[in-house]
């Protein structure tokens, strides 16, 4: 299986040729739902703008991105920007993917002086646990059903969000958001690769 198949944008959209089952990683290849090679031996095939089609696939691996790192609101708007340059088919992937997020959300911040407000669903079987994890978090304090953290810990409840609700749905101030899943392989910046030759 070649990289481009790992690809986060691969992944995101997960759209395959109609004719020949190949991951779809073009722009114009999704919109259209066959890719280059299989166009070649049809007649039908018609060139989009190379500029055009260019941003479409940057606009692709931004939203991808974006997606990786739960922001939801960004890929909706990459959304737009794409039926704006008349993807409107990749569009609509891009953004089905989170149009019914907010219907599922399991988390619930809120800003409240300094603090964030804090409500979660209680992890009952690893309940030592994720008592322990609250706890470690300085400033920490449980009020009527809800946990207050400094602003200043914002690091620490997203480390502890990232442990116990990974890919769960969440609204905050700057609207719905979703916790990573942690990464299973390094990314390209974190590897160390020496050029051979």
């Amino acid at each position: 299986m070649s990289d481009y198949e790992n690809s986060v944008a691969c992944k995101m959209l997960d759209v395959h040729c109609i004719f020949c089952g190949r991951p779809l990683v073009d722009a114009e290849s999704v919109e259209r739902g066959y890719g280059p090679e299989c166009a070649k031996q049809m007649i039908f095939w018609d060139v989009l703008a190379t500029g055009c089609r260019n941003e479409a696939n940057k606009l692709v691996y931004r939203a991808a991105m974006a997606a990786q790192h739960g922001e939801i609101s960004v890929v909706e708007k990459i959304a737009e920007e794409l039926h704006n340059l008349g993807f409107v088919t990749l569009a609509e992937k891009v953004g089905k993917r989170f149009r019914n997020a907010a219907r599922y959300t399991e988390i619930v911040i809120s800003i409240e002086g300094d603090k964030y407000r804090v409500e979660t669903p209680f992890r009952r079987g690893a309940k030592e646990e994720f008592i322990a994890a609250w706890r470690k978090i300085p400033g920490r304090r449980f009020i009527k059903e809800a946990n207050y953290i400094p602003v200043s810990q914002k690091k620490a409840l997203w480390e502890l969000l990232g442990q116990f609700f990974a890919g769960k749905y969440g609204k905050g101030p700057k609207g719905t958001f979703r916790i990573p899943m942690p990464e299973p392989y390094p990314r390209q910046d974190e590897l160390q690769l020496q050029k051979v030759g």
